[in-house]
């Protein structure tokens, strides 16, 4: 952090003298002196709307003072020079100090030098014994941030493997991040429980992945060497899972989510709760739930923009504070050096529970899965987006193109109508449209699925024409055996189709 230093001979004094004459320059300049040590004294400068204090240190010697003003609060520059401008405004003072200091007040300042130090001592202490305290709490001392490391280290990982794959560094591709592992419906709904885990590595961009590693790992500084190691990973993927069913449920109509925030929202409100418990001493307690407070509200507010999925924010926040309650327990036994083994696996035990209850209970249909395979499988090719357009307005001219066989009143006549004026054309349109798709770029499997509909199309006009020979002849017996073999071949090219 920027500083300034300068250094100011003064023959003829002693160091306890220059001590005292440094006291006295700091009160001349109504700056907060707040420590006191052999032959040391550290301050502090105003502080006010706009300008954070600066630390100030004096240091003396027979001959010799030392003053050094250093930016505190994170600054990268001093741009406007203050700490320069503290040093040289102290010197000032000081000098003028020397020629009209007289030895009562000399001596005052010595004595409160001495208070100072004692109170600085007892200062001391107490902070070395809360230190102790909130170490035994929290073993910030002994403890590491290994499961930190290896779950940034995935993240970042998967994230550059899957930019390399195509997914994007800024804008991307969410085809790809389904068939990473996000949180997709269709696909969860239909089988692919493993998502539950998987999207909680899998980031939507440089941006996403930045902000969630930095917040777990401010978060992660605190949590991991006071719960341990087990609780933590065990609790992070537990917190990540049921953020992912609250998606879920949250977005009926579907989602396709990722990311590490639900996960992280979940050890915030873990920590949250151990705050709220007499574990961690006042003294950190007070400091940091506030803190922890004004991110977590902060964040949740921010998340009620478009394009963030909120419902796994919460549903990480609620089972992280529900967790933290049930680990304050366990780790009130362990500090009474009782076994409480049974956390770890209840917490596992009730998360696998409540993801099979939602997923046994809210399965997507066959015909999505189909649908959103056939999209992801396309996610190289570029013609597949257009490819998926066409079959969507397929299916809309399918729909009005049968819709005539439900009107059961009209005549002969204003059937054959609808099948010449309404019907065959809008097959003609279908046929037409899937035809100009043989030179798309699109994977195979799409062709296939072009060439049935096609094929389809062909059966569905077959019948069209058979239904107006019937009305024409009013020989209905005759073309009958052709009309039922034709629908036969509908319903088995319907079933080929529904499996590809």
């Amino acid at each position: 952090m920027p500083q300034h230093t300068q250094t100011i001979n003064a023959a003829g004094y002693t160091g306890s003298a220059l001590s005292a004459l440094a006291y006295g320059t700091l009160k001349e300049l109504d700056w907060t002196i707040k420590y006191a040590g052999e032959n040391v004294l550290l301050g502090y400068t105003p502080r006010s709307w706009n300008r954070y204090d600066n630390e100030i240190t004096v240091q003396t010697g027979d001959g010799q003072l030392t003053v050094t003003s250093k930016m505190i609060h994170n600054e990268s520059f001093d741009m406007m020079g203050r700490t320069k401008k503290d040093v040289a405004n102290f010197i000032t003072a000081f000098e003028n100090l020397k020629t009209k200091t007289a030895g009562q007040e000399t001596t005052e300042w010595a004595a409160a030098i001495t208070e100072l130090k004692q109170a600085t001592i007892i200062a001391a202490e107490q902070e070395i014994k809360q230190a102790e305290e909130v170490d035994k709490a929290m073993n910030l001392s002994t403890g590491n941030l290994y499961v930190t490391y290896a779950i940034i280290a995935i993240n970042v990982i998967v994230f550059i493997l899957m930019v390399m794959n195509g997914a994007g560094l800024f804008e991307p591709d969410v085809r790809i991040h389904a068939k990473w592992g996000s949180n997709y419906s269709p696909l969860t709904l239909s089988g692919d429980s493993w998502r539950l885990v998987t999207n909680i590595f899998i980031h939507f961009g440089l941006i996403h992945i930045l902000m969630n590693m930095y917040a777990l790992y401010s978060i992660s500084v605190y949590l991991e060497p006071m719960i341990g190691k087990l609780k933590f990973i065990t609790a992070y993927l537990a917190t990540g899972i049921l953020a992912s069913l609250a998606s879920l449920w949250w977005h009926s109509e579907g989602v396709n989510s990722a990311g590490a925030s639900g996960a992280i929202f979940g050890m915030y409100g873990l920590f949250l709760a151990l705050l709220l418990t007499k574990l961690i001493p006042d003294v950190i307690r007070k400091g940091l739930l506030p803190g922890i407070a004004v991110f977590v509200i902060y964040n949740l507010v921010y998340g009620m923009k478009g394009g963030i999925d909120n419902a796994a924010h919460i549903g990480g926040l609620v089972s992280g504070f529900v967790i933290g309650f049930v680990y304050s327990v366990a780790i009130r036994q362990e500090k009474q050096e009782r076994k409480a083994v049974w956390a770890v696996p209840a917490v596992a035990v009730i998360t696998i529970a409540a993801a099979v209850f939602f997923l046994q209970n809210n399965q997507a249909p066959a015909a999505e899965r189909d649908a959103a395979i056939l999209e992801i499988k396309g996610a190289s090719y570029k013609d597949s987006e257009k490819f998926i357009d066409r079959l969507n307005e397929f299916r809309g001219l399918e729909k009005k193109a049968v819709a005539i066989f439900d009107n059961r009143e009209m005549t002969d006549e204003e059937f054959k109508k609808q099948i010449q004026e309404t019907a065959m054309p809008l097959w003609e349109q279908a046929e037409t449209m899937l035809t100009k798709t043989k030179n798309y770029d699109i994977p195979e499997e799409m062709h296939t699925r072009a060439a049935k509909l096609i094929e389809y199309i062909g059966l569905r006009k077959e019948e069209l024409n058979l239904l107006i020979k019937m009305i024409d002849t009013g020989e209905q017996e005759k073309w009958m055996p052709e009309l039922n073999e034709v629908r036969e071949k509908i319903l088995a090219i319907i079933d080929e189709i529904s499996k590809l």
